[in-house]
Parts: structure tokens; sequence; C-alpha cells
């Protein structure tokens, strides 16, 4: 029975398969990839969207991105995300998360 970790890697890998067939290499899919994520983070940390309102649902959830030291283990380090999503209109927002008490 193939994991989960497994089918994971397996679509990876095939997603990389496309960018081989043009002749990217690693590092470079890698490098379109970062400054992608980075196009859209400073996008959503600079022009900040109200969502929701009368009627509509919003969904919210928390999450922490970060690395594992060789892929294994604990996590390390991270950033803690607080985000959401309105159903209807399927507008998004997300905000990093200093401080996880409750007061907060």
């Amino acid at each position: 029975e193939e994991r989960e970790w497994e089918r994971k890697r397996d679509k990876l890998e095939d997603d990389h398969s496309q960018y081989t067939y043009l002749g990217w290499g690693e590092p470079t899919i890698t490098d379109w990839k970062n400054s992608l994520r980075d196009v859209c983070v400073e996008e959503f940390l600079v022009n900040p969207q109200p969502i929701g309102g009368p009627g509509h649902i919003v969904e919210i959830d928390e999450s922490k991105f970060g690395h594992r030291k060789y892929s294994r283990g604990r996590m390390l380090s991270g950033q803690c995300v607080f985000g959401g999503i309105d159903r209807e209109t399927k507008d998004t927002f997300m905000t990093p998360v200093q401080d996880r008490s409750a007061a907060t």
C-alpha cells in the first residue's frame, strides 16, 4: 500500500517533469516557485481586502508554515498564519500571527 508521502513525492516529481521538458533545471524551478510565492505573500500583506459581510459565510483557520531539519523530525521554526475564505465570492485573507495566546 502506497503511503501518503509517497503519493505527494510522486506528484512533485510529475509537476517537475513539465519543466524539465522545457529544459529547466531543478534550481531554476525552485527559484521561480520561490519568487512567485514571494509575490503572492507581498500582495496579501500590502493590499489586505476585507471579506465577508451580511449573508456571507467565511471559513477561518490557522496554519504554521516552516521546515524540518533534513525533512525529518519535529518542526524547528516557522510562522503561524491566520487566514480565511469567503465561501460565496472566494475572496481570501491571510495575516501573520506573532502571539498565539488566547488574548490575540
